[in-house]
């Protein structure tokens, strides 16, 4: 199985949508019934799935960031206001890019990385855990410093730096 079959399979079993520029999430997408214990207005659950091998000299180094429909939820009160459920959307659209802006990284560390081949497992999965633990940390401040969406001019401003970051580093899409 090569690494690229592997990947998608994983991202096949956990039932994701990998990140696509075509195919932005919408509410239907958000299946999970929202938790009694949280009173956030949604919830998206994604997954940067990856893996890395050497065949021989040849270094191979996979991410995905697959958005995870069976955990992500919505509460009904927030599909009754059309504003508040398009501002709820694109603030969740954001968390989704930022993933993809991780895994962009990802691939553009690895794809610099001089002679892959020659570091341990142990030394690529560290590597790799560093960038998945700087996502989670953008993901808390982002939240932070919207409020979750109900500051529109941090927002906005988010929304339009994640974009940009995405479209300087569009050589590194899947």
């Amino acid at each position: 199985m090569t690494l690229a079959q592997s990947i998608d399979a994983q991202v096949a079993r956990n039932e994701a949508l990998p990140w696509s520029a075509k195919r932005p999430l919408v509410w239907a997408d958000f299946r999970a019934t929202p938790p009694a214990t949280s009173s956030a207005a949604a919830e998206t659950a994604y997954t940067l799935f990856h893996g890395a091998r050497c065949t021989r000299s040849r270094f191979e180094f996979l991410v995905v960031a697959a958005f995870r429909p069976k955990a992500s939820w919505v509460r009904p009160a927030v599909l009754k206001v059309p504003a508040d459920s398009a501002r709820a959307l694109r603030h969740e659209q954001t968390h989704f890019d930022i993933a993809e802006l991780h895994a962009r990284r990802m691939r553009r560390y690895f794809a610099e990385m001089l002679s892959p081949c020659q570091a341990t497992t142990e030394q690529i999965a560290s590597n790799a855990e560093r960038f998945i633990r700087d996502e989670r940390a953008t993901q808390e401040r982002y939240d932070a410093e919207t409020n979750h969406s109900r500051e529109p001019v941090r927002q906005s401003s988010w929304d339009k730096d994640v974009a940009q970051q995405l479209q300087a580093l569009s050589r590194y899409v899947r």
